[in-house]
């Protein structure tokens, strides 16, 4: 991952800990983690003692920013300085796909 890439997943690990996104109620259930491990991976970041829950939360932060419907959209610069459209692309990436499917299928099926 380049230098930008690893930036634009720190903003967006940030943005779901802190920012409006995500309400504490539903935050376990679609990161599959709490909102102190993601703030664990965010604070080591792009390090972690668990890759396997440094992957769980990249790839489920930046899915769900792009895919649930949290209503922010209008804000999106508040909190990053990559488009959604960058973002998508850093996920693949990090996904090893070929193609971000923004489908709402392609959004289920990226879930961990």
């Amino acid at each position: 991952m380049s230098a930008r890439d690893l930036q634009i997943v720190q903003e967006c690990l940030d943005a779901a800990i802190h920012g409006p996104f995500f309400e504490d109620w539903e935050f376990d259930t679609l990161m599959g983690l709490t909102r102190d491990e993601v703030a664990a991976i965010a604070a080591s970041w792009p390090h972690a003692d668990d890759a396997d829950a440094r992957h769980l939360a990249v790839n489920n932060v930046l899915n769900n920013l792009l895919g649930y419907p949290h209503g922010y959209g209008r804000r999106w610069h508040e909190f990053f300085s990559a488009t959604p459209e960058e973002m998508a692309d850093v996920l693949a990436r990090w996904r090893g796909d070929e193609a971000f499917d923004a489908s709402p299928k392609g959004t289920f099926d990226r879930l961990l």
